[in-house]
């Protein structure tokens, strides 16, 4: 029986234990077992089934400020501890410390990249596991998340600068083989793709396998819809957002059926044609009953719209649901809007609604995803991992 570590450092939410708890289920099955490293490990806890052999928590790097623009993925782990050396050098420390106490055959790391060089210093092997956003293509310089912007090799490399400069001096300084940038610490092992071709960043990309989306948060709840005329809208959306008033504004205006689902903030006044729901819905289930889903384009959420053949209006309000909107519309999936008032939301959503095209692509890219089965796809990831890293 081997022990692999499942490694998250950075990013908030469900969606990165999510990735990694059917893979665990999927190891246990095989004889092996992984244990969690996880940045909130309630989040790990919570996991129905308790896949995990255990759960520990990780180094935490909390920035001082963020860059301006981001323009690859060297600079969003700049940002995550690799352009502040004296940190990574603790954190280091800390991943070798906990190396040393799980004492694991293998690293797999759902954005997690200083784990990654951690485990280069201690001599294990590693893969990267998650959506496109987080597992690059390995090469030099790393691509563009602005490909719009036009950004030249130039502009790139001095992108990853800081990040390349820290791996070389982790590497001198802790006595391990030299890495000359944050390509080449990529490079090391496998990538594994949860997501899909069609909100990969990166995609589609040829020579890789995609997976597709993982949850390991299932929920059985259902609500019922409010009563109204139209189409059905199921909502995933923070009530805490700066839109969300706008966008309750506008499906007001529109008087459509709506399911909300949003947990933290307490919900405003809503009109009679929304139904907050502060518990997390079946969403296979109510996205295969409602017409649309306006989200902020999260991945997993955008992967479930793809299967259940639902098209995705988002509101974009960070790099990684920018470039979802971007190929959910590029692909005919959905589409994105910048409008922040009811109006605009609501032209927004009836353009969304009675275009033809993004009919289509929905209703093929459901059927190109009945085969697709969870489960089998998790079997199939810890497969590859038993064979990769010959366990």
């Amino acid at each position: 029986m081997a022990t692999l570590l499942g490694t998250w450092e950075l990013g908030q939410g469900y969606g990165h234990i999510a990735h990694l708890a059917p893979v665990a289920a999927a190891l246990n099955a095989r004889g092996h077992r992984m244990a969690v490293a996880a940045r909130n490990p309630a989040t790990a806890d919570a996991v129905p089934g308790a896949p995990f052999a255990g759960v520990i928590e990780p180094p935490i790097y909390h920035p001082a400020a963020r860059q301006p623009e981001t323009i690859n993925y060297a600079q969003v782990i700049g940002d995550g501890g690799f352009a502040d050396l004296p940190a990574m050098r603790l954190m280091v420390r800390r991943w070798l410390e906990i190396f040393e106490a799980v004492k694991p055959t293998a690293i797999v790391a759902e954005h997690a990249p200083v784990s990654l060089l951690a485990a280069h210093v201690a001599g294990l092997p590693a893969a990267m596991l998650g959506a496109g956003f987080l597992v690059p293509p390995a090469q030099q310089p790393l691509p563009s998340l602005m490909p719009w912007k036009g950004h030249d090799d130039a502009a790139l490399l001095a992108a990853g600068a800081a990040a390349d400069a820290s791996v070389q001096a982790i590497c001198v300084e802790f006595g391990a083989p030299m890495l000359d940038s944050v390509a080449t610490l990529l490079a090391r092992g496998p990538a594994y793709l949860t997501t899909w071709p069609e909100v990969d960043p990166y995609g589609p990309r040829t020579g890789v396998t995609y997976y597709g989306t993982m949850n390991g948060f299932r929920v059985s709840a259902r609500a019922a819809w409010p009563a109204g005329d139209g189409p059905r809208a199921f909502v995933y959306f923070p009530f805490a957002h700066p839109a969300a008033g706008a966008l309750i504004e506008a499906l007001a205006q529109l008087g459509w059926p709506v399911l909300w689902h949003s947990v933290g903030a307490e919900a405003p006044p809503l009109p009679p044609n929304i139904i907050h729901s502060p518990q997390p819905l079946d969403m296979p289930a109510t996205l295969g009953e409602a017409a649309l889903l306006i989200s902020r384009g999260g991945h997993a959420t955008s992967c479930e719209a793809i299967l259940a053949g639902t098209p995705n209006l988002v509101l974009p309000d960070s790099l990684d649901t920018v470039l979802i909107g971007r190929k959910l519309t590029a692909n005919r999936l959905g589409g994105a809007t910048v409008q922040r008032d009811g109006l605009g939301i609501a032209a927004a959503i009836e353009a969304m609604m009675s275009d033809a095209a993004i009919a289509a692509g929905v209703a093929a890219a459901a059927t190109r995803y009945v085969p697709y089965r969870g489960e089998r796809a998790a079997a199939q990831l810890a497969a590859q991992i038993v064979a990769d890293f010959a366990l």
